[in-house]
């Protein structure tokens, strides 16, 4: 069973005729029960330090954890309007074709005319295509970019290495003034690229 500076303050020995002197034992004992509760205390305080930094670290956790899910659910948004154009894309042409028949029954330079204007019309919608996909190979691209960065940024993370608590909350600080802007205003970040 361990030795408690209690135990220690009320140990009692046998005397004898050549024993030591009953002060100077006390005294001893006194002295290392003091110590000992010293290392208790401080045993105690570390612990209660390193319980901190675990809620710290789920707490960090659960931000980064909330902000690749916002971003996933930005993709899927993104995702659904390019269905959706392409599907409305798809629709317009289809519409122009028939219109374009129909004016070539009607008449021959009629027909002519609207053709030249359909085409016309075809190309507009392909260059916006176009830049649809481009604007979705960007997003992939930045995407792609910034889940790198995140993961760097885990890598290189100073709970990793077992920082100072004050060099810990400064990058923590950086780290959250740079991601807020970007999610707060992700048409802006997309336009600046």
């Amino acid at each position: 069973m361990p030795i408690n500076p209690i135990d220690i303050r009320h140990q009692e020995f046998t005397s004898s005729f050549s024993g030591y002197k009953k002060k100077e034992v006390k005294a001893f004992l006194e002295q290392i029960a003091t110590e000992l509760e010293e290392v208790y205390r401080k045993q105690d305080r570390e612990n209660q330090r390193q319980s901190q930094m675990h809620q710290e670290i789920k707490q960090e956790a659960v931000h980064a954890s909330q902000a690749v899910d916002d971003l996933k659910r930005r993709e899927e948004l993104i995702s659904r309007t390019l269905v959706f154009a392409e599907k409305t894309k798809a629709d317009i042409i289809a519409n122009a074709r028939k219109e374009g028949e129909n004016i070539i029954q009607e008449a021959d330079l009629k027909a002519k005319r609207a053709i030249q204007e359909a085409k016309q019309y075809l190309g507009v919608l392909e260059h916006q295509y176009m830049h649809l996909k481009e604007q979705k190979r960007q997003f992939l691209l930045q995407f792609r970019v910034e889940l790198q960065t995140f993961m760097e940024r885990i890598g290189k993370d100073p709970l990793l290495t077992k920082e100072t608590e004050q060099v810990l909350d400064k990058e923590f600080h950086d780290i959250k003034d740079e991601i807020i802007p970007k999610i707060e205003h992700p048409t802006e970040n997309r336009t600046a690229n």
